[in-house]
């Protein structure tokens, strides 16, 4: 379940506040000015050692970047790892494209990043925590190697032409322009052979979605992703036939209960199978108005009955056991349409 960031217990405001300051202050403007440097120059595996070493009362160790700002860049670096275990707590990304960034071990927590864009990037085993993301889009992206994006808050971010093996977002909240576009079958930087997205986990990747647009309240979005992540249970993590069978029937008759519609239209399937059957015996007016007796149980022409015989009395009570369940049915999943998650 999504928590509002400032109500996370790692959440502090005051060291939000310590790591800003530092990079703010005129004295360490050097300071800024030499790391953004390194950075536009492709950082790299331990980039910030030397300068570290040189200002051990300003970092806390080699891979702290907190609350820096990296502000109106545009940086197109080298395809080798550029941020290897770099911490960027509570820093700001605002009105900058990274392309052809790789980050490895790599956090971003209780970040800022606001209409930026991240081309091309590889983000491994690292993580978004607490982040705030708005107007932000990952373009042909790898999320691979258990990268997470937990409790983070999105608007008007889009994600188009990414990949991810596993499942992404964890306690998210999205909002209505959010874009979330299906995963690529295989990476786009990385090798095909090492990382690849099965179907089986398909489920679990719609379902982080799916909850990420519930706690954003982005019902028509949250239906979408709940169909899909149902779909992909009963093809892909069905158990047994029995299991898939079921999970057939509640979609296709159902929409797994957020589709009345298609109760609807079975109804009306149902229902004019019989009244085939009893018009072809009895005449068009009295066969549909004993089929209409029968489904919606008010008993018109059943005196017909006592001479069709028991086969069309067999026939009569089947219709209206089927119209009496689809009905009920019908109006459970328009209940549940109407109502749930409101």
């Amino acid at each position: 379940m999504y928590t509002p960031i400032y109500l996370l217990p790692q959440y502090s405001p005051k060291d939000r506040s310590k790591y800003e300051d530092r990079w703010a202050d005129p004295e360490n403007q050097h300071i800024r000015d030499k790391v953004l440097e390194m950075i536009r120059n492709g950082a790299g595996e331990d980039f910030l050692q030397k300068i570290y070493e040189e200002n051990l009362a300003f970092f806390e160790d080699m891979w702290d970047l907190k609350g820096i700002d990296i502000l109106e860049e545009e940086i197109k670096f080298p395809t080798t790892d550029n941020f290897e275990a770099i911490d960027f707590s509570y820093a700001t990304f605002s009105g900058s494209k990274f392309i052809n960034a790789t980050f490895v071990n790599t956090v971003f927590h209780f970040t800022k990043v606001h209409h930026s864009e991240f081309i091309n990037c590889i983000f491994a085993f690292g993580g978004f925590y607490g982040a705030s993301l708005e107007k932000t889009r990952f373009i042909n992206c790898d999320f691979i190697e258990y990268h997470r994006i937990t409790n983070c808050d999105f608007r008007e971010v889009k994600f188009e032409n990414y990949f991810i093996p596993k499942r992404l977002f964890f306690n998210c909240k999205f909002d209505e322009q959010t874009i979330i576009n299906d995963p690529l079958a295989k990476p786009l930087r990385m090798s095909e052979d090492s990382f690849k997205l099965s179907k089986s986990d398909l489920a679990e990747i719609f379902k982080g979605i799916k909850e990420s647009y519930m706690a954003g309240e982005v019902i028509k979005q949250a239906r979408r992703y709940f169909y899909r992540e149902r779909q992909f249970i009963t093809r892909q993590n069905a158990n047994n036939w029995r299991d898939k069978t079921g999970g057939y029937f509640l979609e296709y008759i159902t929409g797994y209960g957020i589709k009345p519609y298609r109760v609807l239209l079975t109804m009306l399937i149902i229902f004019f199978i019989f009244s085939v059957i009893f018009v072809a015996k009895i005449g068009v007016s009295e066969g549909l108005l004993l089929s209409a007796g029968a489904f919606f149980t008010f008993g018109a022409n059943t005196n017909y009955l006592q001479t069709l015989g028991t086969s069309f009395q067999i026939i009569y009570i089947a219709e209206s056991f089927l119209g009496i369940s689809l009905m009920a049915l019908f109006i459970t999943v328009l209940a549940n349409y109407w109502f749930r998650e409101k």
